[in-house]
């Protein structure tokens, strides 16, 4: 009675192993998924959104060390979430491995990745496009690729992979430092912005055509925070053109929106830019004594995926009401 005991315990046992909640325990190797950057430094805030971390499959190609021909591929693989990374038990020993190439695409839609087969096939696939009025959605999932060259899958370490977003993100903040509340309505566009980008950031020097890149359909608002300032997010694909900034804001409650440009700089992948928007009347510190007109000023600062400041520029403009 004993034996058979044992066995439906066993029998329960394996059955609970299937899905993507827990990892496969015995077997295999383990590779730990991280996302680069804020998620390594930050906890939860505006800088890193719980949406911008969403992974809804991956893909895994391992390869000879320095070979460009895909060994093993492991397309749409289960995983499970542990913390803040996510975890890969790949149906392989250690002893076959050996020393590997790792290469990872994650939330990638487009074509049927088990025919790739080389790393320059790879370097080739390009993210599902999207229009003018499709904008790019965090709760889509944004496509993901990273790298870990030359790992000893018999060192008894789980291998770890950094992915980064192939797009970067815009943030938006407008502020009436001196005259609170001089415009409720206020809203963003973006112009120029690439319609798709490469999957893998080793292929961001081909250029795209000007056929490539579009203007927002739609004005995006700026949300009240409630304190003053006024918050938008927008994201847009890695891309070698400069994409436009465009604000419209209704001072003094005018129908007509007055209009601002500001050039942004080269978005790359999981950048931040954080676009701080200053908005003076006409008697804030001199700026200016003319009747109808307002100091805008716009500070863009750039941050690489692990947090740090890689460059900031001031545009300052005058609104003529």
């Amino acid at each position: 009675m004993g034996k058979i005991a044992y066995i439906i315990i066993l029998v329960l046992l394996v059955g609970c192993t299937g899905g993507t909640d827990e990892p496969v325990p015995g077997g295999g190797v383990e590779i730990r998924l991280s996302l680069s950057g804020f998620t390594r430094t930050r906890a939860v805030d505006a800088d890193n959104l719980e949406s911008e971390q969403t992974i809804k499959n991956i893909s895994i190609f391992l390869t000879q060390p320095s070979s460009g021909t895909i060994t093993h591929s492991f397309v749409d693989v289960g995983f499970s979430t542990v913390d803040d990374y996510r975890l890969v038990t790949l149906p392989v020993e250690a002893s076959e491995l050996a020393t590997r190439d790792i290469y990872v695409i994650a939330n990638y839609s487009g074509t049927d990745l088990t025919a790739i087969s080389t790393v320059s096939e790879m370097r080739d696939l390009k993210t599902p496009e999207v229009d003018k009025t499709n904008n790019l959605d965090p709760e889509d999932g944004f496509c993901m690729y990273g790298k870990t060259l030359g790992f000893d899958f018999l060192s008894g370490e789980t291998a770890e992979v950094y992915v980064r977003r192939a797009c970067a993100k815009i943030r938006v903040t407008m502020t009436f430092p001196d005259a609170p509340g001089l415009s409720s309505s206020n809203e963003f566009l973006i112009a120029n912005a690439a319609s798709y980008t490469f999957v893998t950031y080793e292929a961001t020097g081909l250029l795209l055509t000007t056929d490539d890149y579009f203007n927002f359909a739609a004005n995006l608002p700026l949300t009240d925070n409630g304190d003053g300032s006024y918050t938008g997010i927008a994201y847009i694909y890695e891309a070698s053109a400069h994409p436009v900034l465009y604000l419209y804001t209704h001072i003094g409650g005018s129908a007509a929106a007055q209009e601002y440009s500001a050039e942004l700089p080269l978005p790359e992948r999981n950048h931040l830019y954080d676009c701080d928007v200053r908005i003076y009347s006409e008697s804030a510190s001199l700026r200016s004594a003319a009747t109808g007109r307002y100091i805008l000023e716009t500070t863009v600062t750039g941050y690489d995926p692990d947090g740090t400041a890689v460059g900031s520029t001031l545009v300052r403009d005058v609104i003529e009401l």
